[in-house]
């Protein structure tokens, strides 16, 4: 109702603009305590400046154009004294032209939409070290990176068809890119928390996130770095748990994005694994008790996931995968498919279980879910071996024997599913 009424907009109007004026002050007092004889006007200037765009745009918007083209021209004034001093920023003028808008915002739009506006720039002002710090560490190969790959998902990936290839090969060119979309992301998300919000993490964050990027390559990473920290061994082995913990529901979470009864099938058994996986992962946690202190764990996964090279390449192994899949489910049946899936446990299950998903076969949404599952376990027999071979043994004892526990209970589930 505020809103609605014109001396509410007004209210509006000056109350977000004396606010504006407010963070502006603090702003310039925290980063440019030293210039104020740049600074484009005081609390009362933003305030003056709502005030102003509101009485010109309710007289005619034209006159709210007009006065916006004025004002601009006596910042060029102010903007030519700060090139003097060999100062080029504008944001004092950017900050000071939404204030402006700030009427026609109100007058025309929902108020969720001033305030949404009032509240970004906010933070931004206030984030500027924040930001700074960020861009230092960012990378800009990887932004670079993630721009090509996302005008790639949102140009190319609805153009693709959405027929299946041939009878060899029982998936769509559309599902093969959206599979390869969908796996980076989540191994993006993975990549980016542990390298930027959490780079000193501690031992089991470094599992958590690691996990979620590629539980194989975290538990030969962590296996690596126990041996130059043997007196952490029950926290290293709980991170190469978690790590294991964290790829079953990666793996749950796929297959709810591609094949909603595969996920329904799966749900229990993963979520099951998963918990008793946390437990074994609380259990080596407390018994590091006082011993262990936060560590800096490098895992080594600093490949990013969305590079194109191995977005092709897992786009190469999903269509390879999908081919072998046809040919042993039409040859051999289920009894074909289990074996099948023992056996890629042993490499990178991504593209298998994703070109399970994916294609067309004649298989049921229950011999899907028990191949998901049996490559699963598998691949904890594959983690085992890496762990016993390169961690420290103390490390690499409990860890394989978790592993290759855990790995056959998979497995049988996924048998006898």
């Amino acid at each position: 109702m505020l809103q609605h009424a014109l001396w509410g907009q007004l209210i509006l109007v000056l109350l977000f603009s004396f606010l504006t004026g407010l963070e502006m002050r603090d702003y310039h007092q925290q980063y440019h305590p030293d210039d104020k004889q740049h600074s484009f006007g005081t609390i009362r200037t933003y305030a003056f400046t709502g005030l102003l765009g509101f009485v010109f745009y309710l007289i005619d918007p034209n006159l709210f154009l007009a006065g916006f083209l004025a004002l601009t021209a006596i910042y060029l004034l102010l903007y030519w004294r700060k090139l003097e001093a060999q100062r080029s920023g504008v944001l004092s003028y950017l900050v000071w032209a939404l204030t402006y808008s700030y009427a026609p915002l109100v007058m025309t739009q929902p108020l969720w939409v001033l305030a949404s506006i009032f509240v970004i720039s906010v933070l931004l002002l206030g984030s500027k070290a924040a930001i700074n710090e960020a861009v230092s560490k960012l990378d800009t190969s990887e932004i670079t990176t993630l721009a090509k790959l996302i005008l790639l998902s949102i140009v190319i990936l609805p153009l693709l068809p959405q027929d299946v290839i041939s009878h060899w090969i029982p998936v769509s060119p559309f599902k093969i890119w959206l599979a390869v979309v969908v796996v980076s992301s989540i191994s993006y998300l993975g990549y980016v928390s542990q390298r930027y919000f959490f780079p000193n993490q501690g031992v089991l964050l470094t599992g958590i996130f690691g996990g979620i990027y590629s539980s194989t390559a975290t538990t030969v990473a962590l296996s690596k770095k126990s041996m130059l920290h043997p007196r952490f061994s029950y926290k290293m082995t709980g991170a190469i748990l978690i790590a294991t913990g964290l790829m079953y529901l990666r793996l749950l979470g796929i297959a709810a994005v591609f094949n909603w009864q595969v996920a329904l099938a799966l749900w229990k058994p993963m979520v099951g694994l998963a918990i008793l996986v946390f437990l074994a992962t609380i259990v080596y946690d407390r018994l590091e008790g006082r011993r262990a202190t936060q560590q800096q764990m490098d895992t080594n996964a600093h490949n990013n996931p969305l590079e194109l090279k191995i977005a092709f390449v897992f786009a190469g192994l999903f269509v390879m995968m999908a081919i072998i899949t046809q040919a042993v489910t039409q040859h051999f049946g289920e009894e074909g498919l289990r074996y099948l899936s023992l056996v890629v446990g042993f490499t990178d299950i991504d593209p298998f279980v994703l070109s399970l998903l994916n294609g067309h076969y004649h298989a049921t949404s229950g011999m899907i879910a028990s191949a998901v599952l049996i490559a699963a376990g598998s691949n904890n027999l594959l983690k085992a071996v890496y762990a016993y071979a390169i961690a420290e043994p103390k490390v690499g004892k409990h860890s394989a024997t978790w592993l290759a526990i855990f790995g056959l209970i998979t497995i049988a589930l996924g048998w006898f599913y």
